[in-house]
């Protein structure tokens, strides 16, 4: 699909889990004008039966433990067999689908563009996890839709308060689940004086202490 956005030419992709590499499925993104697309494929057996009469010197290697064949073109779309090593040491297969042009992008690079995917989905995992997004409130759609905008708000302000208030700092790059299960976890009495606003978090902890040099100046005092 394409767009002009200020002024700029924009090639939209979708890009989708195996829920949406059905049979039908594939076929309904095709129906779609000019919109380019890049599947996983339902069925991690069609995969594997592909893959039996696929030497093994026909992959081209996309990675450490991972390897790519691509099937011929069939009315406009590519079926790429990707073949993986797991820890224990098994080959493992799954088919990504897609309509983009194999002049435009090679077998490696689409493997690679479909696994970015991977971001999302951990975000998704943190997202459950640290948000608790898998126990919805409700089960009203504007309920949910609310409480999804919620999260991603306050996703976005602890994103930006890592980038602001923690960079340079030893808490720089600590995960969102430490600083909201752990930092957020830590008490402080706040008290305001004539010499400005004070905050005493006892008992002080390493991680007290960190966290009180990225927000304190001057620097906090330790009484203990």
């Amino acid at each position: 699909m394409h767009v002009v956005y200020n002024g700029i030419y924009v090639i939209l992709i979708l890009r989708t889990d195996s829920g949406f590499g059905s049979t039908e499925n594939v076929e309904k993104l095709l129906s779609i004008p000019k919109l380019k697309f890049v599947t996983k494929g339902y069925s991690t057996r069609t995969a594997s039966n592909l893959a039996k009469d696929i030497h093994y010197s026909e992959y081209t290697q996309a990675d450490k433990a991972t390897w790519v064949y691509e099937l011929p073109e069939n009315n406009g779309v590519r079926y790429i067999i990707v073949q993986t090593l797991s820890v224990k040491g098994n080959l493992k297969y799954f088919l990504i689908i897609t309509n983009i042009n194999s002049r435009d992008t090679s077998a490696v690079e689409i493997f690679h563009f479909y696994n970015k995917r991977q971001i999302i989905e951990a975000f998704f995992k943190m997202a459950k996890n640290v948000y608790h997004i898998k126990n919805l409130r409700t089960s009203k759609f504007y309920g949910i839709y609310g409480f999804l905008w919620l999260v991603f708000i306050t996703h976005n302000l602890i994103s930006w308060f890592k980038s602001t208030v923690l960079y340079g700092t030893k808490l720089e790059n600590v995960g969102v689940r430490v600083l909201v299960k752990n930092v957020g976890n830590i008490k402080g009495f706040v008290k305001r004086t004539a010499q400005g606003i004070s905050v005493n978090i006892p008992p002080i902890t390493n991680l007290s202490k960190l966290i009180a040099d990225a927000l304190c100046s001057p620097r906090y005092t330790d009484s203990l």
